[in-house]
């Protein structure tokens, strides 16, 4: 599902280059004053055009524009019923950075591609009866952020602990779930300043888009309802970000399958590790890409600096550094094959070396 055509990427004002540039998601000082300069200065607005992608009936989805600042790194493809997205899951900016409540989780790319793609409705349709997230959905995701990173139910799966308040996301309203799989629990209002003001940030799962604080005209909707949603000035529906509780869509205003307390269909999330316990007393206190595929995530814990730093090999196979104080551990993790392994005998996990397990359930569901 690749794009043939070019994109083309105008800012109205003056600016030579910005934090989307390379998608390395490296964090050297450039590049990272490069994101925070976009997420901060109110001054910019990006206008995307990009020419044709996958077509509805000839005409190219609505939908699948909301994606377009990130082509490259999300690719779409849609059918005259859903639009299909992939990523892995990794967003361009520092992840983790914050967490004061953390259990040893760290990003990995995932892979939600092909069979394993995101699946919007192209044509929501209002529920008879719709769904809120206080009783609902507390597995998996309820949304999809236009770069393509999955969002998930704001409280987490013990159905009463609102995520935010309890200090488990990072500054950009994130952080890893059981699969090592990256995702946020509050709307990514920071992506408006890549999209452009009154351009959607986010999409629900039931196919309505997500808007930041404020509608299309700039100004902030007075009547919201109880999903966090209302009838824009087009007259169409749509959800919002808000600074409190729901933060995003407080469930879902379309149709939606709910199939052991999540979304169905959706993608499954590709972990390698076991679930971790928390490790109590610990802050993260940096993130950083110093290259593709690698990747290093500080830590301090008992006033300790300490840190792991793990690559991502193309066959999928992850090897983690765990460095302390103490001294260093290696672990080494492949990929399970898939069933009938493919004509090759893979070899056996040697010493600190171990074979990811086969998961109970949807990776995307977090052990928290």
């Amino acid at each position: 599902m690749k794009f043939l055509l070019p994109v083309t990427l105008m800012l109205l004002i003056s600016v030579s280059t910005f934090a989307h540039d390379g998608h390395a998601h490296t964090t050297t000082a450039a590049i990272q004053n490069k994101i925070e300069n976009l997420n901060t200065d109110t001054g910019e607005q990006l206008i995307v055009q990009r020419s044709s992608a996958p077509r509805q009936n000839g005409i190219r989805p609505l939908t699948a524009s909301y994606f377009d600042a990130f082509a490259g790194k999300v690719e779409v493809q849609s059918d005259n019923a859903f639009l299909y997205v992939e990523s892995d899951g990794m967003p361009n900016h520092p992840m983790m950075i914050g967490i004061t409540a953390w259990q040893q989780q760290v990003p990995l790319p995932q892979s939600y591609k092909g069979n394993n793609a995101w699946k919007i409705p192209l044509s929501p349709v209002p529920a008879k009866n719709p769904m809120s997230a206080k009783d609902h959905f507390f597995r998996g995701a309820i949304a999809l952020a236009v770069n393509g990173v999955p969002i998930f139910n704001p409280i987490k799966n013990d159905g009463r602990t609102d995520t935010l308040k309890a200090g488990e996301l990072d500054q950009w309203g994130g952080h890893c779930g059981r699969g090592d799989d990256y995702h946020y629990h509050i709307a990514p209002v920071h992506l408006e300043k890549l999209v452009g003001k009154g351009n959607p940030i986010g999409v629900a799962l039931d196919g309505y888009p997500i808007y930041g604080y404020n509608d299309p005209n700039g100004r902030p909707p007075t009547d919201l309802d109880w999903l966090n949603g209302h009838k824009g000035p087009d007259g169409e529906y749509h959800y919002h970000a808000t600074k409190t509780y729901p933060y995003v869509n407080g469930g879902f205003f379309g149709e939606v399958i709910e199939r052991a307390g999540q979304v169905d269909p959706q993608p499954r999330s590709d972990g390698l590790r076991p679930a971790l316990r928390p490790l109590r007393g610990a802050k993260i206190v940096g993130f950083e890409n110093p290259t593709p595929g690698n990747y290093v995530v500080r830590y301090v814990v008992d006033r300790q600096n300490r840190s792991i730093q793990y690559s991502v090999a193309e066959n999928g196979t992850a090897t983690f550094r765990f460095i302390s104080p103490q001294g260093t551990r290696t672990e080494t993790y492949r990929p399970r094959p898939p069933a009938g392994g493919g004509g090759r005998n893979p070899k056996r996990p040697g010493r600190n070396e171990r074979q990811r397990p086969r998961p109970p359930g949807n990776r995307g569901a977090e052990s928290r």
